[in-house]
């Protein structure tokens, strides 16, 4: 009867299974096709990781000097005489700095006779004291030609090509060449604005060669480590690491490592602090980084953390990660890992979505220990590693499955309800079908045992009867007698099996339990009797023949389910109780009374019942004793009682509630042995 169950159950619920892994495949597909545009979401997790858990601060010698709104009242504003840059680094070095590092390109000349003077102040400052100044590079026009400081030692495989710029811009030739450092200040924020990666080395295409530049920060520990140079490890895909004063730089293939910030600042001090004569202890072997921070003249980063942050304290970071070894690096596999942790989340869901289906609770569980596990390897590995992996797009793939499997679900319930409705609603009554829909039938449909009532009832004398009337007629009084049928077992909350000509078989207990089987049962045959005999005469009146009719229940365990092809196939009982029951229904024309019931009702049987006889019924052994109510006994004549009486010696007798047992006279204890 149902495709919700049995064999056509099981191939539904395999092609729900299937559409879900067809899901699966679909965000597969999507995760390899639009990997470009998740990276923004992938490095957005990144940045989330840090924002919880910085890097743990560690011992950063960079401090900044900054020229400031209070240096610039107190000097005058911007650009300064080179001479009191000369004063500042002499100062710097005065207080103690090991390097002193000028974040600054100073391009132009100043021709006035101070600010000649001045440039010659600076250069002789820059070359007495261990400096660096920055360059920037670009693919515009070359200005103040200089090469790099440090020498340089290529190792491994290079690249056939390498991306570059062709253009530099850098400090006159008298600063270029009286410091002992140059590095790059140039930054290359992500295309979402944010400055994620810090390149440490630079590639520039000259016609002379290509030049390997430092970064500003790399420079500036070079000079603080006492180094001449550097040894670079390339590989097919590009950089793969730095090797300096002995310690190993791991890089992403573009020469950069990812920023790795922490909730530290850097120490700051105003330039004019260090021009007016004071100096400052936080300077002593300190990396001094000279800067504009005045409002307006310093260029502002948004970064993982921060929403605005000054260049010098992205080297500070920078330098402060090469010092303490710790980088944050994303793995090769990252992306095969992520995928891998989906797919396998996905399929567990959907092999579990069965089990968890109408278990909520169970079902959020399971699905937030998929989507939460991620998370928690993710921050492991990010904290105790440095390593970068993706919990949110594995997380958001698996709950996107989970809600097609729920909505896959929810329509299979949904249409499931609407199946049992249209086709119970024929045999069951609106509240059986209402409860029978929001209950878990999938084991009641496909098939139990159990203990149920049976209820089998006919119009006598039908078949001489049928033989007499038209067609019509008798579609007329069949029907007129299933209608009587019909109302009283669903009053009841029965189950009509099925109708048999002019019989109709029902039973309770199924599909749904209902503890008082056995009373509903007789009220049902108790009330079709009675309203059969009440309406006949109304019947008879209209030209319609008299009908009276017969009623047998027993009680036993059967199978009850759907059974049949796979075709077709109907929600039914089989057992030994129901085959009874055609078999006593047989004995109300012997006994004479309406109303038989089976030893199995009368076993269990809460109200009194008075055995009316025995008889052997074709296909079970021995004498099976026949019940009845005791109204009906009493009822029955003493003329056919004692006929009955002659055939059988067995006394009739009351079983059930309440428990004594009444002796019925021998005349009425019928024993016979012709059955139908």
């Amino acid at each position: 009867m149902s495709l919700l169950v049995g064999w056509a159950d099981w191939r539904q619920a395999g092609r729900r299974k299937i559409s879900g892994l067809v899901v699966v495949l679909l965000l597969l597909a999507c995760h390899l096709a639009f990997d470009g545009p998740l990276s923004r979401l992938r490095e957005r997790t990144y940045d989330f990781y840090q924002f919880l858990a910085p890097r743990q601060a560690t011992s950063n010698p960079v401090v900044i000097v900054s020229i400031d709104d209070a240096s610039l009242k107190a000097h005058g504003r911007w650009p300064w005489n080179r001479g009191l840059l000369a004063d500042l680094v002499d100062g710097i070095t005065e207080s103690g700095a090991a390097v002193v590092g000028l974040a600054l390109v100073l391009p132009e000349a100043d021709t006035s006779p101070e600010g000649i003077a001045g440039d010659k102040r600076l250069a002789a400052a820059l070359a007495k004291n261990r400096t660096a100044l920055a360059v920037s590079l670009g693919n515009e026009a070359t200005v103040s030609e200089a090469g790099p400081k440090a020498g340089w030692s290529i190792v491994g495989q290079v690249p056939d090509t390498l991306p570059g710029f062709t253009g530099l811009t850098g400090s006159l030739a008298e600063f270029s060449n009286a410091t002992a450092g140059l590095g790059v200040i140039r930054t290359l924020p992500d295309p979402d604005g944010v400055l994620r990666h810090v390149p440490l080395l630079w590639l520039r295409n000259t016609a002379q060669g290509v030049q390997l530049w430092p970064s500003f920060a790399l420079e500036l520990l070079r000079l603080y480590a006492g180094q001449d140079g550097y040894i670079a490890r390339m590989n097919a895909a590009g950089f793969d690491a730095l090797r300096m004063s002995g310690a190993i730089v791991p890089l992403e293939p573009e020469g950069s490592i990812r920023l790795w910030e922490t909730a530290t600042d850097t120490p700051r001090i105003s330039a004019s602090t260090i021009l007016s004569g004071h100096g400052d202890p936080r300077l002593r072997d300190a990396i001094a980084i000279v800067d504009l921070s005045a409002v307006g003249l310093t260029q502002y980063l948004p970064t993982p953390t921060r929403p605005a942050r000054p260049g010098a304290d992205i080297h500070a970071d920078a330098i402060g990660q090469m010092l303490a070894g710790r980088y944050l690096a994303e793995p090769t596999h990252a992306r095969t890992l992520e995928r891998l942790w989906f797919v396998l989340g996905a399929v567990v869901f959907i092999g579990l979505s069965g089990v968890l289906a109408g278990r909520v609770v169970l079902g959020a569980l399971a699905l937030a220990l998929l989507a939460v596990t991620p998370f928690v390897f993710g921050a492991l590995e990010y904290s105790m590693q440095g390593k970068l992996y993706d919990p949110l797009q594995p997380a958001l793939a698996t709950i996107l499955v989970a809600g097609f499997e729920g909505y896959v679900l929810y329509r299979r319930s949904e249409q499931r309800r609407s199946t049992l409705a249209r086709q119970f609603s024929q045999y069951l009554s609106p509240s059986v079908v209402q409860r029978l829909a929001s209950s878990d039938t999938e084991a009641i449909l496909s098939g139990e045992k159990r203990e149920i009532t049976i209820l089998l009832s006919d119009i006598r004398g039908f078949t001489t009867m049928s033989e007499q009337l038209d067609t019509q007629e008798i579609a007329t009084v069949v029907n007129h007698f299933l209608g009587i049928a019909t109302d009283e077992i669903l009053k009841r909350d029965g189950t009509i099996d099925k109708f048999m000509g002019d019989a109709v078989l029902a039973f309770w207990n199924a599909p749904l339990d209902q503890a008082d089987h056995r009373e509903r049962a007789l009220d049902a045959g108790l009330a079709l009797i009675e309203r059969v005999k009440r309406e006949d005469a109304a019947f008879s009146a209209d030209g319609h023949p008299s009908i009276a009719i017969g009623v047998a229940i027993e009680t036993g365990i059967c199978s009850v389910g759907n059974f049949g092809s796979e075709r077709r196939f109907d929600y039914t009982a089989i057992g030994s109780p129901v085959n009874r029951t055609a078999r006593l229904e047989s004995t109300t024309k012997k006994l004479g009374i309406p109303l038989v019931l089976g030893p199995g009702f009368a076993e269990g049987a809460s109200m009194p019942v008075v055995q009316a006889g025995a008889f052997e019924l074709q296909g079970f052994k021995g004498e099976v004793p026949v019940f009845t109510v005791p109204e009906m006994h009493q009822g029955m004549s003493r003329e056919e009682g004692s006929q009955r009486g002659e055939q059988s010696g067995a006394p009739a007798m009351m079983v059930g509630s309440p428990p004594s047992v009444q002796m019925a006279p021998p005349d009425l204890a019928p024993r016979t042995r012709s059955t139908r």
